[in-house]
């Protein structure tokens, strides 16, 4: 059995930090220069995070590759559907993610409504008015609306939380990019995968156009960060076509340590631009991104060993959760407590944060988790 690879749950974790982080010092431009949020641009630390969403898609492709093969040499012989199989892959996924993701959206209803100020008695109304919330279908614009922009006007949908769009995409994309392996596996390896990704970053290079921002913050009428998600994916499938492949062939000492320079160079430009930003084209750090996940998750340079360490698993579990929880936080902390100095608010937003999503992962994991495994079993 293979071993786990926890230098990509430090990954996780360092990822899902800075993203926190950005929202935080989103907040003063937004609120005090009245700027949008998609114009804030390179102004404050942190926003070269937004550039980095592409190492959670690939690893999402990555591993439901893995779940895929493991799924069909186990029914060999069996006779299925690519939908019935790939309905049994979301429904894995909604029952190991839908459960936090419908807590993390019912804290993001009240602390909305308590930051907007709406009557108790209008509460029905705005979680009615955001059932595609509910139902998951935020990366495809339904629902989306002013979901991102709750934090900031008043809009007909409520909830503060715009940033699980992510965890609608691993459903929705999810089961597309499963359905795809189960009907024409070869088809979408040697076709579909590679020459999407290709023509949909030629488009956003060619147009300037980084998909994270236009989708999310502006619900883009190309449903771009939807594209995006099925692009990277599909990279995702790719790596581990690639990556099952080389880890058949042992590597020498010389090609360590040239991957090492290689991992160090990508790792250090990668950083530095989540943490202050460079003057490099946002494709250019998404190829940087590509290559550095992709020797992660090859796990032969040192650097990688290096970061593979047990030390990680908890807190790349708890990056999920940190994830889910933090976007609400930070409007509730910012105007019910009037903390307006912004390294102030990034100490607490961290320190509550941390603490709600320890709670909520310690609910899921013996609380929920077992009560669904048990109805299963009855």
């Amino acid at each position: 059995m293979q071993e786990r690879n926890y230098s990509v749950e430090f990954w996780r974790f360092f990822l899902c930090i800075t993203f926190m982080l950005i929202h935080v010092f989103m907040i003063y431009p937004v609120m005090y220069w009245h700027i949008p949020p998609y114009m804030i641009g390179d102004k404050i630390p942190c926003s070269g995070a937004m550039d980095i969403i592409i190492i959670f898609y690939i690893v999402s492709g990555y591993f439901l590759m893995s779940s895929y093969k493991k799924n069909k040499e186990k029914r060999k012989g069996k006779k299925s559907t690519p939908a019935a199989e790939a309905g049994k892959y979301l429904l894995k996924r909604l029952k190991g993610l839908y459960p936090a993701f419908l807590i993390a959206l019912l804290i993001g209803l009240v602390l909305s409504n308590i930051y907007r100020e709406i009557p108790i008695k209008d509460w029905p109304f705005t979680a009615i008015d955001s059932i595609w919330e509910w139902l998951g279908t935020i990366v495809t614009s339904l629902g989306i609306g002013n979901n991102a922009y709750g934090l900031y006007t008043d809009g007909a949908h409520a909830l503060m939380n715009g940033p699980l769009w992510f965890i609608s995409a691993i459903f929705i994309v999810g089961y597309l990019v499963y359905y795809l392996l189960e009907k024409c596996e070869d088809l979408y390896i040697g076709l579909i995968a590679p020459f999407s990704f290709l023509l949909a970053y030629g488009y956003f290079h060619i147009n300037g156009i980084s998909p994270m921002w236009y989708e999310t913050m502006l619900g883009g009428y190309l449903n771009q960060a939807f594209v995006q998600a099925f692009v990277c994916m599909g990279l995702g499938v790719l790596f581990n076509v690639i990556i099952t492949k080389l880890k058949t062939h042992k590597f020498s000492t010389t090609a360590k340590f040239l991957l090492t320079i290689v991992q160090v160079i990508c790792a250090g430009i990668v950083v530095y631009h989540t943490l202050f930003t460079t003057n490099f084209y946002f494709t250019t750090i998404h190829a940087l991104c590509a290559i550095l996940i992709f020797l992660t998750l090859l796990n032969e340079d040192y650097l990688t060993k290096l970061l593979n360490h047990k030390i990680w698993k908890y807190p790349g579990k708890l990056a999920l959760y940190i994830y889910m929880l933090h976007f609400p936080i930070i409007g509730v902390l910012y105007k019910s407590f009037n903390i307006t100095n912004i390294p102030c608010l990034a100490i607490i937003t961290v320190v509550v944060t941390l603490g709600l999503s320890m709670a909520l992962m310690v609910l899921i994991d013996h609380v929920i988790t077992p009560w669904l495994n048990r109805k299963k079993e009855a």
